[in-house]
C-alpha cells in the first residue's frame, strides 16, 4: 500500500520455513459472545491459522460471524503489504478465514520470559497503520506478536478504515489515540515504569470513548449474552 512509509516497504523478515503441523492445534477456544476457535493447520503444504466460527452454523449469529470474517479478509488484503500483519490466505466456508501462520510470542508471553521488545517499534509499526486512516481498534496483548526481531498485531475483526472527509476525520483522531492509549497501558504494565508526561497526554482517550466503551462492556454486552444464553437452552 502506498499510504504506508517507505521503511515499511522496505522491512524484509527473515523467512525461515516452518513445517506444518502433524495434527491440528487448537491455539484458542472461542469462548464468548461471537468468539472464533483458532487453529493451527495445514493448507497446501504450509501452516496456517484457521479462523473457525463454524459453532454459530444454524443459529442467528451466524450471519454477524460472516460479516465479522468479511471484515477482517478484506482488511487483512488491504495491509496485504504491510510487515506488521498476517497475510490472508483464503477461506474454507463462509465461516472459516485461513491466514498466514506467525511463529513467535505474545506480547505478555515474550515480555516475561525476557525477550526484549522496543516499544518505539510497536509505537512505530502503529503509527504506520493510523497514516494509512486504519484503526485496529482492539490493541491488547494476545493481540500483539514477537516474532523474529518485529511486531506482527493479529486480530484485525474490529479495525476500520476511515479515509478522507471532515466527519471521518474527526472520528479517526480519537481512535487513533485510542489505540495509543492501549500500547501505552501495556508498556506500564509489563515494564514497570511510569508513563511520562507527553505518554499520559497521548494516551489520554477522549471522554466520549471511554463512556461507549463503558455502555457495551457493562450494558450492550451483558444483554447479548444473556439473549444468546436464552436462545441456546
Amino acid at each position: 500500500m502506498g499510504a504506508f512509509s517507505d521503511l515499511d516497504s522496505l522491512y524484509q523478515p527473515a523467512t525461515l520455513p516452518t513445517p506444518p503441523p502433524d495434527a491440528p492445534r487448537l491455539l484458542q477456544r472461542g469462548e464468548g459472545l461471537l468468539k472464533a476457535d483458532v487453529v493451527l493447520t495445514a493448507h497446501e503444504g504450509q501452516p496456517v491459522v484457521l479462523k473457525d466460527y463454524r459453532r454459530y452454523a444454524g443459529t442467528w449469529l451466524a450471519l454477524p460471524a460472516r460479516l465479522l470474517l468479511r471484515r477482517e479478509s478484506r482488511m487483512l488484503e488491504r495491509l496485504r503489504d504491510w510487515p506488521h500483519s498476517p497475510r490472508l490466505v483464503g477461506h474454507l466456508g463462509k465461516l472459516t478465514l485461513l491466514m498466514e501462520y506467525v511463529p513467535g510470542e505474545m506480547l505478555s508471553d515474550a515480555m516475561s520470559a525476557g525477550v526484549p521488545l522496543e516499544f518505539g517499534q510497536l509505537m512505530a509499526a502503529l503509527t504506520s497503520l493510523h497514516a494509512a486512516s486504519i484503526v485496529h481498534n482492539d490493541v491488547r496483548g494476545s493481540n500483539i506478536i514477537v516474532t523474529r526481531g518485529r511486531v506482527v498485531l493479529i486480530d484485525f475483526a474490529s479495525a476500520l478504515r476511515l479515509p478522507g472527509g471532515r466527519a471521518l476525520r474527526f472520528l479517526l483522531r480519537p481512535m487513533r489515540r485510542s489505540d495509543l492509549s492501549s500500547v501505552l497501558k501495556l508498556k506500564q504494565r509489563l515494564t514497570g515504569q511510569p508513563l511520562t508526561e507527553e505518554e499520559q497526554r497521548l494516551g489520554r482517550k477522549p471522554r466520549w470513548i471511554r463512556a461507549l466503551q463503558r455502555l457495551w462492556k457493562q450494558r450492550l454486552l451483558p444483554r447479548l449474552k444473556a439473549r444468546t444464553a436464552r436462545r441456546a437452552t
